[in-house]
């Protein structure tokens, strides 16, 4: 089934966390001390998945995952806005047909010797095209990529300063990827109303929207989720750093089947995600009736316990220290060793069971990544 998962958080520029799971990372700013400190900027997170069941270990994740297209998302968040489209390194041969920005220059892709033409470009679009310039491509061809969409942008050489400040020092070919400079975010907002960029998630882009002030858009986009078909999951944290097997067993602890009908999420068969196989009684089901059916509960020791009600901090502290509490975490290696600290939400980056794919994969990204902390 398809699942659209969104957040509402905020952003410390000059501190801006974690961004996915080792695909992407923030680009290292140079701070001037003489700089007064930012403000935290709001931030909206869209993301989806597509599973089979309550574990999500099958879980393809991304926002066309959820059958959700950037022109549904933006029609609804941004109705009667004019939006701009811009891009630092852009490809010559596939550029918009009008610029309002267009700078020829030359770069060096993964930082080696060879020099490649390349275009720094800003463009007017409409909200049909946009996602055609998410991907980089339309029906197969190729088209202008974006690094990102302007909200209501005040086109000029200041906004101009401030989106090289956001990714001038970008490198997208690189492992993990460098997009944007989070202290250029408030710098591009003092001239568009909102900034739209297209974070990483595990398997494809996440839609994710900054603005100054709070965007109350939750009916919005529980109405694009429910046109597209997609069953929408509130997250704490945003989608691409969180657990969709934590996120669905959260929201069924609070489903109301009186008022809201059957969970529409299957249960899985086997419990083998690490949210699904604890306590798999259902609030407010025939055999519940409204009370949490406890089950036999297996700890990090592989010992059982007869059904004693864990908590969540302690279930989070368990994963973190106890044998065998980090199996994501150790398949990870020392990708994001340096984000340990993180709150109990973010302590796993992948939202669904590991499998031989996702092994493959983080041996892949280790290979790519070195010892994990960046380029």
């Amino acid at each position: 089934m398809r699942a659209f998962g969104y957040c509402f958080d905020t952003l410390d520029p000059q501190n801006p966390d974690r961004l996915c799971r080792g695909r992407e990372r923030w680009i290292e700013p140079i701070i001037d001390p003489a700089d007064p400190y930012p403000e935290r900027v709001h931030r909206m997170v869209v993301s989806g998945a597509n599973f089979s069941d309550d574990s999500a270990r099958d879980a393809i994740r991304g926002i066309l995952e959820a059958g959700v297209t950037v022109e549904a998302l933006l029609k609804a968040v941004f109705p009667r806005r004019h939006v701009h489209a811009f891009r630092e390194v852009g490809d010559p041969r596939a550029l918009p047909a009008t610029m309002l920005v267009e700078e020829d220059w030359t770069y060096t892709p993964g930082g080696g010797a060879r020099r490649t033409p390349a275009v720094r470009w800003l463009a007017p679009i409409t909200k049909e095209e946009a996602d055609a310039y998410m991907l980089g491509e339309k029906a197969g061809l190729a088209t202008p990529k974006a690094d990102g969409l302007l909200i209501d942008a005040k086109v000029g050489p200041e906004l101009e300063d401030a989106l090289f400040k956001l990714v001038g020092f970008s490198d997208p070919d690189g492992r993990p990827a460098l997009f944007y400079n989070a202290m250029g975010i408030p710098a591009v907002l003092e001239h568009a109303r909102a900034l739209v960029v297209f974070h990483l998630d595990k398997h494809g882009p996440a839609f994710v929207v900054y603005s100054l002030e709070a965007l109350e858009v939750t009916d919005a986009l529980i109405d694009v989720a429910a046109n597209a078909d997609s069953f929408a999951v509130p997250f704490t944290i945003p989608p691409m750093l969180a657990r969709w097997d934590r996120a669905l067993y959260e929201l069924r602890m609070a489903w109301d089947e009186a008022e809201q009908g059957p969970f529409p999420v299957p249960v899985a068969e086997e419990a083998g995600g690490r949210w699904s196989r604890r306590r798999r009684g259902e609030r407010g089901g025939e055999e519940g009736g409204g009370e949490v059916q406890e089950e036999e509960i297996e700890d990090e020791t592989g010992v059982s316990d007869p059904g004693e009600p864990i908590s969540f901090d302690e279930e989070a502290r368990r994963e973190a220290e106890g044998p065998g509490g980090g199996e994501d975490d150790e398949a990870e290696g020392d990708e994001d060793s340096d984000d340990d600290g993180d709150d109990e939400d973010s302590e796993d980056d992948d939202g669904d069971e590991d499998s031989a794919d996702d092994a493959a994969d983080d041996a892949e990204d280790s290979a790519d990544d070195g010892d994990g902390d960046g380029p």
